[in-house]
């Protein structure tokens, strides 16, 4: 395309002006007639040009309306007037310039939505007047009042008294605002930043459900040592001091009491210390062992126990179980305890071990025709020292640690632990492991 200057069409408007006039008055024409004849040059220079303004215009003005309705791709064309082409090109420049900001932002906007959908804690954005902005899903779950079509404020939509006080005493403070909150039986933790320069703040209700349970473990933990260590140290100091003041008489009796509190203790104190081994990663000594040996020894060992209170003990293996890699002896442990725990609360029928091959593990279940278990107890036995049936631990020799001494061992096997149970009906141990353990090839043990 030929281009052209603007300053060179009104150069050559004018000179064309000038050249008619000047014919004009070399003619001797009269002045009405010149008069005229100017008015109709000028009339064309302008019609002309205006032509040219007007089509450069329609170019631009076409392109700004395409890219206003959301096509960014469209560009000005190049221009026949060089001022036109070159402010079409600057534009150009700009909205390319501008396309790959947006292009930009979009990408970090479309991560910054999937971060905030991955955050399970509930997060929202709300002005300095109270109103919300915008919201998470974990937000909505939480408050199903909320409404992001609506122009709400966050009293609308947030009911709990006590979080609708932490928010409102934020107003006045600057950084990070903690406080525990309590909805639906939660616990969470409230933060909130704070953007002055937009005049809006970012909350963040974090759930805290797993630090307040560890907290209260521990305290659990800390009230049951305490009273699993006071009972045998009550009963020996008692039985020492009715010796003391009786010296010449037989205390045989007061001394196998005070032996067995003592062995109790003992008991208890070897207990923690291997619950504590296990905590901190004990390492397994791995070998590859036949079930049915395995399992024979274990009947050898829990027969007489199981015998004594009248009861009957049933191993059921699959036939052809493959080879189990394992540590043999922690693994023992794990259906010591749960035969054990299993003859505390049956008092007729007995307890049954079977086994059974699954994909890539084998299966395993202890099951009992004992008392059974409540509903609202079986997310905790595993804990140490929880009693499901405190009465029923006074009569018993049970340090409390035994289903977690297995649950620990189970997971070092990288195993799954699981238990059903129907009061009156008895209670039934799932247990999961793998045939394989990482690092494995130690000898076998047959």
């Amino acid at each position: 395309m030929d281009k052209h200057s603007l300053n060179r069409l009104l150069i050559f408007a004018h000179a064309l002006i000038l050249a008619v006039l000047a014919l004009l008055l070399a003619w001797d024409s009269p002045p009405w007639l010149t008069l005229i004849v100017m008015v109709l040059v000028v009339t064309a220079v302008l019609i002309y040009l205006r032509h040219h303004l007007r089509r450069h215009y329609g170019l631009i003005s076409q392109v700004a309306r395409s890219i206003a309705g959301g096509d960014r791709s469209q560009r000005i064309p190049a221009l026949a007037l060089d001022e036109f082409d070159n402010l079409g090109r600057d534009l150009n420049e700009m909205l390319g310039s501008l396309d790959a900001t947006i292009k930009h932002l979009a990408v970090h906007r479309e991560e910054l939505r999937l971060v905030l959908s991955s955050i399970e804690d509930v997060l929202w954005s709300q002005n300095y007047e109270g109103g919300l902005e915008w919201a998470n899903t974990p937000f909505r779950r939480l408050f199903p009042a909320y409404d992001a079509r609506r122009r709400q404020f966050f009293w609308e939509v947030i009911r709990d008294p006590q979080l609708q006080e932490s928010l409102r005493d934020k107003a006045g403070e600057a950084g990070q605002l903690h406080s525990d909150i309590v909805l639906d039986g939660h616990y969470y933790m409230l933060s909130v930043s704070r953007n002055d320069q937009a005049r809006r703040m970012v909350f963040i209700l974090h759930n805290i459900d797993a630090i307040q349970q560890a907290s209260q473990m521990k305290k659990d933990f800390i009230v049951n040592l305490a009273h699993e260590l006071r009972t045998p140290l009550t009963a020996i100091s008692g039985f020492t001091e009715a010796m003391q003041t009786a010296p010449g008489q037989d205390h045989t009796r007061y001394l196998q009491i005070i032996h067995g509190h003592t062995q109790r203790l003992i008991h208890l104190i070897r207990d923690l210390e291997q619950l504590i081994r296990l905590e901190s990663g004990a390492g397994l000594e791995l070998r590859e062992i036949g079930l049915e040996t395995f399992f024979d020894n274990i009947r050898l060992i829990l027969e007489p126990e199981v015998a004594a209170k009248g009861l009957a003990l049933n191993i059921e293996l699959e036939p052809g179980l493959p080879r189990l890699n394992c540590d043999p002896f922690k693994l023992e442990q794990v259906f010591l305890n749960l035969v054990q725990n299993s003859l505390r609360y049956t008092d007729q029928g007995g307890i049954m071990i079977s086994a059974r091959t699954g994909e890539d593990c084998v299966r395993f279940e202890v099951s009992d025709t004992g008392r059974g278990i409540a509903a609202k107890h079986l997310p905790r036995i595993f804990e140490r020292f929880y009693v499901a049936d405190p009465s029923r631990n006074k009569r018993d020799s049970g340090t409390g640690l035994g289903l977690a001494i297995v649950k620990h061992i189970v997971l070092l096997h990288r195993g799954q632990i699981s238990v059903d149970s129907v009061p009156g009906q008895g209670t039934v141990f799932h247990l999961e492991l793998p045939l394989r353990q990482p690092g494995s090839g130690s000898p076998d043990v047959h």
